[in-house]
C-alpha cells in the first residue's frame, strides 16, 4: 500500500514537471509556427512540412525501437534485475546503430527519389527541397542512435532532465525562427539549423545519462536469446509503428499530390496545434508509462489495471479541456494567431483535434499489451485495419471527396484498433469490453455531452472578439472541470482529489 502511494506521488511530481515543461513549450512552439510561416510564407512553409514529414517519417523505427527498450528497461526494473537492465541497454544500443546506418541508406535512396520526382514542388524549389530532404535524413540517423538514452530516462522516471531539454528545444526554435529573417535561401537555412537544435539536446542526454546510470555506459554485449526477444517484439513495433507512418505520412504525401503546397500548409498548422494540445495528456501518459509495465512485471495485476482506467479517462480529460474551446472558435484563433490562414487550416483543427481525442485513449492499451511482451495479435488485427485508412483515403479523393475526410476515416481506424487491442488484453489480465466501456468510455461520454450542449448554446450568444474569446474559454473551461469532477470520475479519485487540494491550499496558509 506504502509503495503503492509512493509510486502515485512519483506520478504527479513527474507529470507537475512534465506541464511546466509543456507550457514553456507549446506557448513558444505557437508563436514560432506563427514566425516561420510569415518568414518562409506559405509555399516554402508547405514545402518543408511534406519532405520534412516525408523524412521523418523514418522515425517510426525509432519510434517503435523507443518503445520496446523502455518496455524491457520497465520490465527488468520492477522485477529489480539492474544486470540485465545493463544488459538490455548495451543490446538495444547495437540494434540502433545498425537500423540507424540502414535508415540513412534506404532515405537517401528511396526517399530522394519520391521528392524528386513524386511530390508537386515548383522547379525553382526542388535543389533546396532535395538538400533539406537529405539534411533531416542524416541527421534522423545521429540521432536515432541516441534515442535509446532517452527509454532510459522515461523509464527511470526522471523528468527534470527530460523538460529542461524540451524547454531548450523550444527556446532555441523561436531564436531560428527570427535568425531566417535575415537570411538568403530561408528554406535551407531553416533546416539545416533545425537539424542543430534537435543534435545539441541529444549530445547533453547522452552525456548526463553516462554520467548518472551505470547502465549507460556503452560495452559490447551480444546474447542470442536476449536479442531474440528483442527482435521479436520490436519486430511487431516496427510493423505497428509503420501503418501509422503509412497512414499519416502518405496521406500527407496524397494531400500533396491531389491539391499541392497549399494543402500541405493547412494541414502543417493542423499539425502544429494537434502536437502542441496533444502535449498536455502526453505528458501525463509518459509519467503513467512506466508505472504500468512495473506493476505488471512485479504482478500487481489490479492496481496495473486501475491505472490503466484512470490514465486513459484522465488522458482524454486533459486534452478534451484544451480543445473544446478551439474546436469552438477555430476560425478567429487562427486569424489572431496567423497573419495568413491557409486554405482548409480551420476545418483541419477541427477535425484533427477529434482525432487526437479518440487516439489518446490507445495509448494506455498499448503500453498495457506491451507490458504483456505479446503484440502478435494486436498488431496483425489492429494495425491491418488500420491500415485501409490510407487506401480508403485515397479512393475518397481520387472521386472527389474534400481533403478534410482523412480525419474522419482515421477516427475510426483508431476506433476499431482500440477494440481489438482490448480483445487481446482479455488473454492477459481481467479486462472486458464491457468493463473498459463502464469504467472508461460511459464516463467520458457523461462528462463530455452535457458540456457539448451547453457550450453549443453558449457560442451563439458571443460574437468574435478577443474579450469573448476569454469568455469562452473561462466558460468551457469551468463547465468541463466541474463535469468531469463529478460525472467523469470515481468516488475514491473525487476524494484523492479534494484531499490533495486541502493539502495544497494548507501548506500555502502556513
Amino acid at each position: 500500500m506504502e509503495q503503492s502511494i509512493a509510486n502515485n506521488k512519483r506520478i504527479a511530481k513527474n507529470t507537475l514537471l512534465l506541464y511546466i515543461r509543456m507550457l514553456v513549450v507549446m506557448g513558444v512552439t505557437l508563436f514560432t509556427s506563427r514566425v516561420i510561416l510569415i518568414a518562409l510564407g506559405i509555399d516554402d512553409f508547405g514545402i518543408y512540412n511534406v519532405v520534412g514529414g516525408l523524412s521523418s517519417s523514418f522515425i517510426f523505427f525509432s519510434t517503435a525501437l523507443t518503445n520496446s527498450t523502455q518496455r524491457f528497461l520497465n520490465f527488468e526494473l520492477g522485477t529489480h534485475s539492474n544486470n540485465r537492465v545493463k544488459n538490455v541497454f548495451n543490446l538495444s544500443l547495437l540494434i540502433y546503430s545498425l537500423i540507424a546506418v540502414c535508415i540513412v541508406i534506404v532515405g537517401i535512396t528511396v526517399g530522394g527519389w519520391i521528392v524528386k520526382t513524386q511530390l508537386i514542388i515548383p522547379p525553382n524549389k526542388l535543389d533546396a527541397a532535395t538538400i533539406v530532404f537529405y539534411a533531416m535524413v542524416i541527421s534522423l540517423g545521429l540521432t536515432f542512435i541516441f534515442s535509446v538514452y532517452e527509454s532510459v530516462l522515461i523509464a527511470r522516471e526522471n523528468m527534470k532532465i527530460y523538460a529542461y531539454l524540451g524547454v531548450f528545444d523550444a527556446l532555441a526554435k523561436l531564436g531560428i525562427a527570427y535568425c531566417i529573417m535575415c537570411v538568403e535561401n530561408k528554406l535551407i537555412v531553416y533546416a539545416i539549423l533545425m537539424i542543430l537544435v534537435q543534435f545539441i539536446p541529444k549530445v547533453i542526454m547522452v552525456i548526463y545519462c553516462t554520467k548518472m546510470y551505470q547502465e549507460c555506459r556503452p560495452q559490447f554485449y551480444w546474447n542470442r536469446g536476449l536479442f531474440k526477444e528483442m527482435l521479436g517484439f520490436t519486430g511487431w513495433n516496427i510493423y505497428g509503428s509503420g501503418v501509422w507512418m503509412i497512414n499519416e505520412q502518405g496521406i500527407n504525401i496524397l494531400s500533396n499530390m491531389f491539391f499541392g503546397p497549399v494543402v500541405n500548409a493547412a494541414r502543417g498548422i493542423a499539425v502544429q496545434v494537434s502536437n502542441a494540445v496533444n502535449n498536455f495528456s502526453i505528458n501525463f501518459y509518459t509519467a503513467v508509462r512506466p508505472q504500468l509495465i512495473k506493476r505488471y512485471a512485479a504482478g500487481e495485476l489490479q492496481s496495473m489495471k486501475s491505472l490503466l482506467y484512470s490514465s486513459s479517462r484522465f488522458s482524454f480529460y486533459l486534452l478534451w479541456v484544451l480543445c473544446l474551446p478551439l474546436i469552438l472558435r477555430t476560425d478567429y484563433i487562427l486569424g489572431i494567431w496567423l497573419k495568413t490562414v491557409p486554405e482548409y487550416a480551420v476545418i483541419f483543427v477541427q477535425w484533427i483535434l477529434i482525432y487526437s481525442m479518440v487516439n489518446v485513449l490507445n495509448n494506455p492499451l498499448w503500453t498495457t499489451i506491451s507490458a504483456t511482451g505479446n503484440l502478435k495479435q494486436t498488431v496483425v488485427i489492429g494495425s491491418n485495419l488500420f491500415l485501409l485508412v490510407f487506401p480508403a483515403s485515397y479512393l475518397a479523393i481520387k472521386f472527389g471527396a474534400n481533403p478534410v475526410i482523412v480525419y474522419p476515416l482515421l477516427s475510426l481506424g483508431r476506433g476499431a484498433f482500440l477494440l481489438v487491442t482490448i480483445v487481446n488484453l482479455k488473454k492477459y489480465i481481467d479486462i472486458t469490453i464491457k468493463e473498459y466501456i463502464m469504467q472508461v468510455i460511459f464516463p467520458i461520454i457523461s462528462c463530455i455531452l452535457p458540456v457539448i450542449i451547453s457550450m453549443s448554446y453558449i457560442n451563439t450568444l458571443f460574437s468574435h472578439t478577443f474579450l469573448n474569446l476569454i469568455i469562452i474559454i473561462l466558460c468551457s473551461t469551468i463547465l468541463c472541470l466541474i463535469s468531469i469532477f463529478y460525472l467523469g470520475t470515481t468516488k475514491h479519485e473525487r476524494c484523492m482529489l479534494l484531499e490533495r487540494l486541502l493539502r495544497i491550499i494548507k501548506t500555502r496558509n502556513k
